[in-house]
């Protein structure tokens, strides 16, 4: 019994050390932030509900109007996403939307949805300070 419990511990370090010297290093710190192309962006005032508040309508014509949302959080799974907002919605008393899918799979939550760039800076830096200190701007071009 002495002899198999010395031969797994040595075939434990042997694989140990395999695993910590030839593998790749993955840092769990590493954020990377989802991207959006410019035309699906364009999209997001037709499909961007809000899950609690007021609910905007959509504007007369598209190509005039662009919105600028502040992202708190991205999901790749919409159930969360939809119970992530509807959480700090009734918290905060804000408008929060779920944004369609990425390419990549990420629902967006985002904190309100502004018509202009300056409004929406402005609102993110008091939003860094206050709750999400992660926040950031996907703004229109």
């Amino acid at each position: 019994m002495k002899k198999v419990a010395l031969i797994s511990g040595l075939l434990f370090m042997v694989v140990y050390f395999w695993v910590n010297t030839f593998s790749k290093e993955e840092s769990s710190f590493d954020v990377v932030y989802p991207s959006v192309s410019v035309n699906s962006f364009t999209d997001y005032e037709n499909v961007a509900t809000p899950v609690t508040g007021n609910t905007v309508s959509p504007p007369a014509d598209n190509n005039q109007v662009k919105y600028n949302y502040l992202i708190v959080a991205s999901f790749t799974d919409i159930d969360q996403a939809g119970r992530m907002a509807e959480e700090y919605a009734g918290k905060l008393q804000a408008d929060m939307f779920v944004l369609p899918a990425t390419t990549n799979g990420y629902y967006r939550v985002s904190y309100g949805r502004y018509s202009t760039t300056a409004e929406a800076l402005s609102a993110l830096e008091t939003l860094k300070g206050n709750n999400f200190p992660d926040a950031w701007l996907l703004a229109s071009k």
